[in-house]
């Protein structure tokens, strides 16, 4: 039995696809294999319903609401429940705080952490300071931070690139993503695409086109929202609903006015029940995600579950291995394409239909499946860190 830790800056209630990654992992850990806890700051208001979720004190990020800062070494409840775990693998699903914490952890019990690396980072540092040497002094940080790990896993083969492009040049692994958004065999489809529209607040048959996730430029949203715009000139009729919230949301909802898009666009805010996000992608035909930002994201898989394919920009990393009309569509990074493409697709519902299934055989991993894999390789990281450690010191030193 491995008893593992999942380390993360942000938890649901945040709308985060490394917070939910992070989670699952620890949900079916716990139900299928051996003790897990999911581990990240507190948000207020917010109550777990698990008792595998530890959080820690945390405080109003100024750069990046609505995540929070989170202070664990400071808790002293917070450590002394860890304290009391005997963990045998740590996993940091982020090279910050709680990456930082998951890592002097393993070193303070001998043990070995695992690390994914989920995100563009560079990206989030160009949107928060304006010196070049101050951002690549960042980046040089996470490469060290990775440099620490005992294995390194990414979700996404394409993010390798990203990687080595950041100076790390160790070993990595490919774990893919998987998704908890599928109908289950007894649902009633039309009685929850009905409570979709109902939760979308659409009125009418027209198709509904979708972004679910964080509403921030640095997803290609303005793009996206020109984009509308140029399909509505090529002819396009369609329901466009924003699912999430974000720290860009006033000015998105600005640039949306300005465009004339308001009888087109509404803003939903985010859905944090799992089965009321499942009727959102129940009654939606179409989900737009034109965001370089991501690498492997998983509301695409989520969508795929439901047989809804994603408008991906051809350069994204997060849309390797997609081929276009078969299970998923591409378009180039500019408005003008991606807003004639947005027309074309709409104007073959047939297609639309036979691209989902495609999404839908090719893209949709249980998450269940997947924490078989992960549950896998902790057994086989465990016992290989025991080995070297005996041929290091002729014993295993235990924590």
């Amino acid at each position: 039995m491995v008893i593992t830790g999942q380390f993360n800056d942000s938890l649901p209630p945040i709308m985060d696809g490394v917070a939910t990654t992070a989670r699952n992992y620890a949900y079916w850990l716990n139900r299928n294999y051996a003790p897990s806890f999911a581990v990240g700051p507190r948000v207020p208001d917010f109550r777990d319903e698990d008792d595998f979720t530890l959080r820690y004190r945390s405080l109003p990020s100024l750069i990046a609401a609505p995540y929070r800062l989170g202070v664990p070494r400071v808790d002293r409840n917070f450590n002394k429940a860890i304290e009391s775990i005997p963990f045998d693998l740590v996993h940091a699903h982020c090279p910050f705080v709680s990456g930082n914490y998951a890592y002097t952890l393993a070193r303070k019990r001998n043990i070995p952490m695992v690390a994914t690396f989920h995100s563009k980072y560079r990206d989030d540092f160009a949107s928060w300071m304006r010196l070049d040497i101050t951002i690549e002094q960042a980046v040089a940080h996470v490469v060290k931070f990775y440099n620490h790990a005992d294995s390194l896993w990414v979700p996404n083969e394409a993010i390798i690139e990203t990687l080595r492009e950041y100076g790390y040049r160790g070993p990595v692994e490919y774990i893919p993503n998987g998704s908890d958004m599928a109908p289950e065999e007894d649902e009633n489809l039309k009685s929850l695409e009905l409570k979709g529209c109902e939760i979308l607040r659409v009125k009418n048959s027209l198709p509904v086109l979708i972004y679910v996730g964080q509403h921030r430029w640095i997803k290609n949203l303005r793009l996206l929202i020109k984009a509308l715009a140029v399909s509505i000139k090529a002819g396009a009729e369609f329901n466009m609903r924003f699912v999430g919230d974000g720290p860009d949301i006033k000015e998105m909802k600005q640039l949306v006015m300005s465009l004339g898009l308001n009888t087109h666009v509404d803003f939903i805010g985010p859905v944090y029940n799992r089965e009321e996000l499942k009727a959102v992608y129940a009654a939606s035909n179409l989900l737009t995600f034109p965001s370089l930002y991501d690498n492997a994201s998983l509301v695409t898989r989520e969508a795929a579950g439901f047989c809804v394919p994603t408008l991906f920009s051809r350069e994204a990393t997060t849309a390797a291995g997609i081929v276009d009309g078969k299970d998923g569509f591409l378009s180039g990074d500019s408005v003008e394409e991606y807003g004639q493409r947005i027309a074309e697709i709409l104007s073959r519902p047939d297609h639309i239909r036979d691209v989902g299934a495609g999404a839908r055989e090719t893209l949709y991993k249980s998450w269940e499946d997947i924490v078989g894999i992960v549950y896998e390789k902790y057994q086989s990281i465990v016992d290989e860190y025991k080995w070297r450690q005996i041929r290091i010191h002729g014993f295993h030193k235990s924590p």
